[in-house]
């Protein structure tokens, strides 16, 4: 079994440390944390970050105030789709998908995969 950590997106808020504990600058950066585990079945996906089409139509799935006030980088590169493939592996490998909640930065992606 190997579990790899995907940052499937960043909040970047202004405040820096007081967000984070770490940020040096004016901006944080919050990863959106996921993870994925290669099993002998297939893969498992806990929680799937923003998604395609969050990267490519944030409006109106993420409201502008959101978006605003947490700073949000989002890349397609930083979907956990691209991460997958960047891998080598494929979405259609993906046997199951565990949701902690349903925030956009967690559930957003879950589009993605069949």
């Amino acid at each position: 079994m190997r579990v790899h950590h995907l940052n499937c997106g960043a909040h970047c808020p202004l405040g820096g440390a007081l967000f984070d504990g770490v940020s040096r600058g004016l901006f944080a950066n919050i990863p959106t944390h996921c993870l994925l585990i290669e099993t002998n079945e297939g893969l498992v996906l806990v929680d799937t970050g923003y998604g395609l089409r969050d990267v490519a139509h944030p409006h109106p799935r993420l409201p502008r105030l959101w978006r605003s006030l947490l700073n949000i980088r989002l890349r397609e590169r930083d979907t956990a789709l691209r991460q997958i493939e960047a891998l080598g592996l494929s979405a259609r490998d993906v046997r199951h998908i565990v949701l902690t909640h349903l925030d956009f930065d967690h559930a957003g992606g879950v589009e993605d995969f069949p």
